[in-house]
């Protein structure tokens, strides 16, 4: 094989890497433009989205739309049947506490693996985000606030280990941002978040698992209530 031959195969696998990744970001795109097309209620429960009519609001190609499709299925946002395409599933009481639910119990996993290995430089970390969550509420930065949320939870996830349980937790925590940024907080929520925070903080720093697994079992009770009294008043 020349040198040119081998620059040319070199170059063409760059390029088809480039791709690949161009590839990836629009799925993701659309994924995110579809879910929240779907939370906002511009696509009603039962109602089919047709890619072509994706295409011309969105300006994306057939591909990504179709895998941004397949993604919001497993997300459990569409249901994808043959010959019928895709249609908006109804997102009722029972789907948000089983999103909730899991979502807690894989923190809580979470938690129980990486307590053993919680070192002074993690938990700085987790201080660090949480005391810029407070700084967030505080100033009403409720975007920058619900970053900062995940960036907290999705720490100690990954510091669980399995990333088989992150995978999922980043999944499900897209469509609890989605569902917040439509229906947003009750009064004092976001407070009682940063307090939270900080309460789980101290039990990790004190290797006191139990009162850690009770801090989020009593902060899914929490938020639980709230997004489901917002979700109600919204019929």
């Amino acid at each position: 094989m020349n040198v040119q031959t081998r620059r040319a195969r070199s170059n063409g696998s760059r390029e088809a890497a480039g791709l690949d990744d161009l590839s990836s970001t629009s799925v993701e795109q659309a994924t995110a433009m579809i879910r929240q097309a779907i939370l906002s209620g511009r696509y009603g429960p039962g109602e089919r989205i047709k890619v072509a009519d994706l295409s011309s609001q969105f300006g994306f190609s057939a591909m990504p739309l179709r895998e941004a499709l397949r993604k919001l299925e497993g997300e459990g946002l569409v249901e994808i049947e043959p010959n019928r395409g895709a249609t908006v599933r109804r997102l009722d009481r029972r789907f948000v506490e089983d999103l909730y639910e899991l979502n807690t119990e894989l923190r809580i996993f979470a938690v129980r693996r990486g307590i053993k290995t919680m070192t002074l430089d993690k938990m700085d970390v987790l201080e660090g985000i949480a005391k810029s969550y407070e700084e967030a509420v505080s100033q009403g930065d409720f975007e920058e606030a619900l970053r900062l949320n995940r960036e907290f939870h999705g720490k100690i996830v990954e510091i669980g280990g399995n990333r088989e349980a992150l995978r999922m937790f980043q999944r499900g925590w897209e469509l609890i941002s989605a569902f917040r940024r439509r229906f947003g907080y009750g009064s004092g929520r976001q407070q009682g978040l940063a307090r939270e925070k900080l309460m789980l903080i101290e039990a990790l720093r004190r290797q006191d698992l139990e009162l850690a697994e009770a801090i989020y079992r009593m902060q899914h009770a929490a938020a639980l209530e709230d997004i489901i009294q917002r979700l109600d008043g919204s019929d």
